[in-house]
């Protein structure tokens, strides 16, 4: 039955064994035999895990579905009825035969695996893309990326946290990384990202090359422009606001010293400062006067401890702290330690 079904696909036979094909695929009895001949297809498509054997099995009994519906409507018109169904089953063999390589080949062509890094607070980590590529993950930072970049394809990445690009040049291959408000597209350069859910401001610092901030469709896999940067220059998008605003930067090694163990405010607002307390150094701030909102921090952290950290904070300007120290509940779990911030007195 194999021969003659190989031939028949190869588009090697004559009208006998066309006869024999078709006998074959309306006779009952040979139905075990040609679901062997029909899984030996399958099995050719590989072994992923997508492409299991139900989805062969499904599409072979649709087929003699088919047939079957075919065969009951015979009656007085009996020779035309079966011409049609001897022309469905010359049509449904190469169909199947299509179909079953088809499904075996694009699921294993389009499945790639991928990977989730999540940093823990006070951590940072860093990484070599498949392309080359080298990231830096700052504190509570979670980055997801596929185990390989497929050819013809845009390279894309998801990000929730900061991190830093070192992007491997492919102009023919767009680097995207995706985010919850914003999306960013290169095609080789290093910047800085700050995109944390539960921040307001989010911001792009462009290093070197050129970036495009814009909206992804990944369904038609366009990518919308809304600005350029070049280097030196930031973009910053208020979430609550909804505004997107473009600066030039006198000291773009503020948004990028955190990889090296230096954190750096040029002219601050405290809610920047408080903000990387927190995933700095795993604690939740609490400002308790609004009074210090309309302060500002000129200050430079190089792997201080946290009680360094607020000491120097508090020379620099009229502050005083008081720390409150992780509390176990019943079930065992510690709670985080908690600064409060308020006017000196």
């Amino acid at each position: 039955m194999k021969k003659k079904i190989d031939k028949y696909i190869e588009g090697n036979y004559s009208n006998t064994e066309l006869n024999e094909v078709i006998s074959i695929l309306n006779d009952k009895e040979a139905e075990p035999e040609l679901e062997k001949v029909m899984h030996g297809y399958w099995k050719k498509c590989g072994n992923d895990p997508i492409g299991d054997e139900k989805h062969f099995d499904r599409i072979l009994s649709k087929v003699h579905h088919q047939i079957n519906l075919s065969a009951k409507q015979i009656s007085t018109g009996r020779k035309v009825y079966l011409l049609f169904s001897k022309i469905a089953a010359i049509v449904m063999i190469p169909l199947l035969m299509a179909l079953v390589y088809y499904i075996g080949k694009s699921t294993k062509d389009n499945y790639v695996a991928s990977n989730k890094i999540t940093v823990p607070l006070g951590a940072v980590s860093q990484l070599t893309l498949p392309d080359g590529t080298l990231v830096w993950l700052n504190s509570g930072s979670t980055f997801t990326y596929p185990s390989s970049f497929k050819a013809n394809d845009m390279r894309l990445v998801q990000l929730e946290g900061e991190a830093y690009f070192d992007v491997e040049n492919n102009s023919e291959l767009p680097f995207i990384i995706d985010m919850n408000n914003l999306d960013v597209k290169v095609t080789g350069t290093a910047f800085n990202i700050r995109s944390y859910t539960d921040e307001n401001l989010m911001s792009v610092a462009l290093v070197e090359g050129a970036v495009e901030i814009g909206e992804l469709n990944q369904t038609e896999g366009i990518f919308k422009n809304i600005a350029d940067l070049n280097p030196n220059e930031v973009a910053t998008l208020n979430k609550a606001k909804n505004t997107l605003d473009i600066s030039q930067s006198n000291n773009i090694s503020k948004f990028t010293s955190w990889k090296s163990g230096r954190t750096i405010f040029d002219n601050d607002p405290i809610e920047v400062v408080v903000a990387r307390f927190e995933k700095l150094y795993n604690v939740d701030v609490v400002i308790e006067n609004d009074e210090l909102l309309e302060y500002r921090f000129t200050l430079t952290f190089t792997n201080e401890t946290l009680e360094r950290a607020l000491k120097i904070l508090q020379l620099s300007s009229p502050i005083s702290s008081e720390v409150i120290e992780q509390n176990e509940n019943n079930e065992g779990v510690f709670s985080k330690r908690k600064i409060i911030l308020r006017k000196a007195q």
